[in-house]
């Protein structure tokens, strides 16, 4: 099988990160559901626990896609700064040569 894929199966791009991310946690979401159903435990039960799985992978995502905010918002400030030093320098030396100039 070729990386490209056969036409049968989608491609993975390996640059695609969040796609894996959604594939991997597709995937265990399954097995999670699967083995919960599987188990033998009353239904009642069976349905609390993955209540409870699913609130808690909804706040562990929710927590990481704060992370990632925060992170991206960081990184974007300091972009921000390194412009506005960039542009700072241009105008100076800008102002410099208009004197030399004169």
């Amino acid at each position: 099988m070729n990386n490209q894929g056969d036409g049968h199966y989608p491609a993975i791009q390996p640059n695609n990160r969040s796609a894996e991310f959604a594939y991997l946690m597709t995937g265990l979401g399954i097995g999670v559901v699967v083995s919960m159903i599987l188990a033998p435990r009353p239904g009642a039960e069976t349905r609390l626990r993955i209540a409870n799985r699913v609130l808690n992978s909804i706040e562990a995502t929710n927590e990481k896609v704060r992370r990632t905010r925060l992170h991206m918002t960081d990184i974007m400030d300091h972009g921000q700064q390194r412009i506005s030093a960039v542009v700072d320098a241009g105008r100076e030396a800008v102002s410099k040569l208009k004197t030399v100039a004169n």
